[in-house]
């Protein structure tokens, strides 16, 4: 399946299509990638989702998380 990804948050790229396996979770989409899901939050449809949920097609994005203390 095809799934669209926008970056935010100082990525080098802005956006992506990949095609994924059904079944595989966001974990192994950002795996894929190289980015490690602990510095970065997944939302689709406007809303976070876990990284243990199962990808499903269409547009998410992927946005980097800054903190500090």
């Amino acid at each position: 399946m095809k799934v669209k990804i926008k970056f935010l948050g100082g990525f080098d790229k802005n956006e992506e299509e990949v095609e994924i396996e059904k079944g595989k979770k966001y974990s192994d989409l950002l795996k894929s990638l190289g980015i490690n899901p602990e510095t970065v939050v997944v939302v689709k449809d406007g809303k976070p989702v876990p990284i243990d949920d199962f990808v499903e097609e269409g547009e998410i994005v992927v946005m980097r998380v800054i903190s500090g203390g």
